[in-house]
């Protein structure tokens, strides 16, 4: 693309026009095609096997292999938080198939450019790379340095400026879809009132997981199921039943001694620190409140901190004095605060979150009704007495997995030599002091993906790839090495296979026909306990009072402002601004219509207090609430274009995925080492 500098350095005068022909002269020299090396000279293009092959047509444009796998890549390395996920795991979170939305997506709107004359210029490519490639000054590097640095980054040139090329098309299509939209005063209204608009509510979950814990389909209800779907329950994987012989980690833990030493070396190697800090706290009781509050908070926040002229005054003396929180009597002490990562939002952990030294001082912050600010004064390491259990759980489960995994290679030892797994097991009971008989085990008939609810210490209502693998390549009858499982170590044997699109029978099919009948039944059954519950309710404390009759855990929060809903968020069609919307549609004391979904489960909820916005605050956060809501906007309507634009590339049959290409990447590639 260097090429086209030169169009920059047009001039009518002779003096500019020798230049621009001199300048052009050099760049087409530079432009010639480049092998990308590091700076060691060593090729640093790594290119797998079918890199190449294309993966799905879109229109006039294609998805490669290589672009597929380094976003699979990419994506793994994100969800694995530095670790990359495995491959298995990726298909059942669906992230395969969210890669490859995203490319299609992403040639969905560059076929678009193309159709609608939008595609990047060279001279926007151009503009572009002057302006990315500056010096300290802000002036372009030079060609040279350019093409020096993409090469550092083992970047090749042309690849880099095609990239560039559909980033700007992509954006002069985005701007093309959304170029009418518009936000109207009223709009920002709205969008004002709905975000100060404060509803205290009370809450309960209705979650599928305890659902699952109370249902238990009936024989009769799995054999109806399974006499009315029979062709659903056939062997088009292979099907197998497997008897497995079960090493307890529980069991193992009995019999591995744990000493004092053995807990003060764990203690001295992982020693943990806990911090003691003081709060003064400010509560805003009414809308009136908020401008007074925030500007006595700034004043003791000003106080405490000093100026460089004066020194802070003492926190604990502002705190008795000042503070609202039942702490103020002692000067605002919160104690020795525990860390817990499982609550990391809850402002108590901020000097953990923020990592906050002793001496220092966090806020002022808001939380809820209330503002704060904090002052770490202590810090200490957690005695050893108030770990020692959990250091005593710590060292015995790792003694006790260690002891597990040994006694497993025996059993497989063992098992191998007598070729049965009883005769093992009688050794190794022995050794544990159990029963032989309650180590011998059996799964239900299973095929790849299935749930193993019973499998070891139970697994719930999951599949184990792991199992699944280390059966796998197994034959009829074959003893198969250790694999560890819920709550131990596993020696499996195959004790049969179906397959071949094989009609199962009941007892083949048992466990599949369970799991379509829980996942049918299951979401129904959380919504009408929900729907049941609401009905009953005609207050907040009535809808209180049902949960907890139920064994519901009772919260209480703001708009829903501290509830994680599932999904993304921000736009107008998550589940958190639509749960939001609806929240302030009540009145205050009134209680829910219909549960609200979150994913798998079902909340009940009602308004405890309704507190309106105050528009006179609105001129001031206008601009901002504009930006917000334009954006929203903007990507609703970009949204929908692309999903009508894939549903007529669909029909006119301009989207084509090869997905035996996918799959056979997905077998090839090995999953990276634990």
């Amino acid at each position: 693309m260097l090429r086209f500098f030169s169009k920059f350095q047009r001039s009518r005068n002779i003096v500019l026009l020798s230049f621009s022909l001199l300048l052009l002269v050099g760049l087409v020299i530079f432009y010639i095609p480049n092998t990308p090396l590091n700076p060691d000279g060593q090729s640093v293009t790594n290119t797998a096997d079918g890199d190449d092959e294309v993966v799905a047509e879109v229109g006039s444009k294609e998805i490669l292999m290589r672009e597929y796998r380094t976003q699979l890549q990419a994506m793994a390395l994100q969800y694995g938080r530095g670790n990359s996920l495995p491959l298995p795991a990726m298909k059942s979170l669906g992230l395969d198939k969210q890669v490859l939305d995203s490319l299609i997506n992403n040639r969905l709107l560059l076929d678009q450019a193309e159709s609608l004359n939008l595609t990047g210029t060279d001279r926007e490519i151009a503009q572009t790379i002057r302006t990315t490639f500056v010096d300290n000054d802000g002036k372009f590097i030079g060609a040279e340095e350019y093409k020096r640095r993409l090469r550092l980054q083992g970047t090749e040139i042309e690849r880099f400026e095609e990239q560039e090329r559909n980033r700007i098309s992509e954006t002069k299509v985005r701007d093309y879809i959304t170029t009418g939209i518009f936000v109207s005063d009223r709009e920002i209204e709205q969008r004002f009132i709905s975000n100060n608009t404060k509803i205290d509510l009370v809450y309960a979950v209705f979650d599928i997981e305890k659902i699952r814990k109370t249902y238990q389909p009936t024989e009769q209800d799995l054999r109806a199921y399974y006499d009315s779907h029979q062709a659903d329950f056939k062997a088009n994987d292979p099907t197998r039943q497997v008897n497995y012989l079960f090493i307890s980690t529980d069991d193992a833990a009995k019999i591995v001694p744990v000493s004092d030493d053995e807990l003060r070396a764990e203690y001295e190697t992982n020693k943990q620190v806990e911090l003691r800090a003081s709060v003064i706290r400010l509560d805003v009781l009414t809308p009136a409140d908020e401008d007074p509050v925030r500007a006595k908070i700034e004043a003791l926040n000003q106080r405490v901190r000093g100026s460089k002229d004066a020194p802070g005054e003492d926190f604990a003396t502002v705190a008795r004095g000042n503070s609202q929180d039942p702490t103020s009597s002692k000067g605002g002490d919160l104690g020795w605060i525990k860390k817990d990562a499982n609550k990391s939002s809850d402002w108590r952990q901020r000097p953990y979150s923020n990592a906050i030294k002793v001496g220092s001082i966090d806020g002022p912050f808001r939380d809820g009704r209330s503002w704060y600010i904090m002052k770490v004064t202590e810090e200490r390491d957690v005695p050893f007495e108030q770990m020692r259990q959990t250091l005593r759980a710590t060292v015995s489960n790792n003694k006790a997995f260690q002891k597990a995994s040994q006694l497993a290679d025996l059993a497989y030892e063992k098992a191998t030599e007598f070729n049965d797994l009883a005769k093992a097991a009688d050794v190794l009971a022995k050794e544990l002091k159990v029963a032989p008989g309650t180590m011998l085990r059996s799964t239900p008939y299973f095929k790849a993906g299935d749930p193993l609810p019973t499998l070891g210490k139970g697994a719930g209502f999951a599949s184990n790839p792991a199992f699944e693998e280390a059966v796998s390549t197994l034959k009829k009858g074959e003893i198969g090495d250790k694999v560890s499982i819920p709550g131990g170590q596993a020696i499996p044997l195959l004790v049969d296979q179906v397959g071949n699109g094989q009609q199962l029978t009941f007892e083949q099919a048992r466990n599949q026909v369970e799991d379509k009948l829980r996942r049918e039944q299951e979401p129904l059954l959380v919504k009408s306990r929900a729907e049941a519950l609401l009905a009953k309710a005609t207050t907040p404390a009535e809808l209180e009072q049902l949960a907890k009759a139920q064994g519901l855990e009772i919260s209480n929060d703001t708009n829903f402002d501290n509830y994680r809903f599932p999904g993304a968020t921000g736009s107008r069609n998550s589940s958190s601004y639509q749960a939001k919307q609806l929240a302030q549609q009540l009145k205050e004391g009134e209680v829910a219509k219909a549960p609200l979904r979150a994913g798998t489960a079902y909340i009940v909820y009602a308004a405890k207090k309704r507190v309106e916005a105050d528009l006179s605050q609105m001129p001031g956060q206008k601009s901002m609430i504009r930006s917000t809501v334009l954006g929203e906007l903007r990507n609703a309507s970009i949204d929908a274009f692309i999903k009508g634009m894939r549903m007529r590339y669909e029909k006119e049959g301009r989207l084509k995925i090869k997905q035996e290409l996918i799959d056979k990447m997905f077998a090839e590639t090995p999953n990276p080492a634990p």
